[in-house]
């Protein structure tokens, strides 16, 4: 399962703008379970403001595409956060919303479209532990969907041992340590490579975090 509880909300500190106070009646009703209402009074918000840009423009259509996302209605979700990723200006902003935007379209089966935002979003910030977590489970998914070492390959009490040993540095996002423990245990036990998609996967997501946004 995706990491759904880190869809984030933006609320919004901003006084005396109509925009800003229909965000934040909205958000009211969104953690009420009133997403219709929620939907209904970020759109009043929308047509409140006199521009497309700014950060109050970018919140509300973020939270209107997550309104929109708790109905399930993903394609209007994913149209809304396109316009907020189009107006965000600051990289908090880029981040909160490329990560719902990748979210919806994991939860719509664009696993190329998810992969690709969950990386920008890596990218901007390589601390992002819900970004890194549904990354990896999509390209598990994905490795498993094309094959690997075969399923009769059973790890030894060795390579199960590394394998926990791994598991811990990857908690601690230790990813090119973990990713090197298994590499060398390869060498010392062959039925490491019953792991071996895992440590593709975590050297990718080491590589990522190295690159510079």
């Amino acid at each position: 399962m995706l990491a759904r509880a880190a869809l984030i909300l933006l609320f919004f500190g901003l006084l005396g703008d109509s925009g800003a106070g229909q965000g934040r009646d909205g958000n009211a009703l969104f953690d009420r379970g009133r997403y219709v209402a929620a939907a209904e009074t970020y759109r009043a918000g929308l047509d409140a403001l006199d521009d497309t840009t700014g950060s109050v423009y970018t919140g509300l259509q973020n939270n209107l595409g997550l309104a929109l996302h708790r109905q399930e209605r993903l394609g209007a979700a994913r149209a809304a956060l396109r316009k907020a990723r189009r107006a965000a200006t600051t990289e908090a902003e880029r981040v909160r919303v490329l990560f719902n935007a990748a979210t919806v379209a994991a939860e719509m089966n664009d696993r190329t479209e998810a992969l690709d935002r969950y990386r920008t979003v890596l990218l901007l910030d390589p601390t992002h532990e819900a970004a890194r977590f549904n990354y990896e489970y999509l390209k598990r998914q994905a490795g498993g969907a094309s094959g690997g070492d075969p399923p009769t390959l059973e790890p030894s009490p060795f390579a199960q041992k590394l394998k926990e040993r791994a598991d811990a540095l990857v908690a601690r996002t230790q990813y090119t340590t973990a990713a090197a423990l298994l590499r060398d245990g390869m060498q010392k036990d062959s039925t490491v490579r019953a792991y071996r998609d895992f440590v593709t996967r975590i050297e990718e997501i080491a590589q990522i975090a190295r690159s510079d946004p």
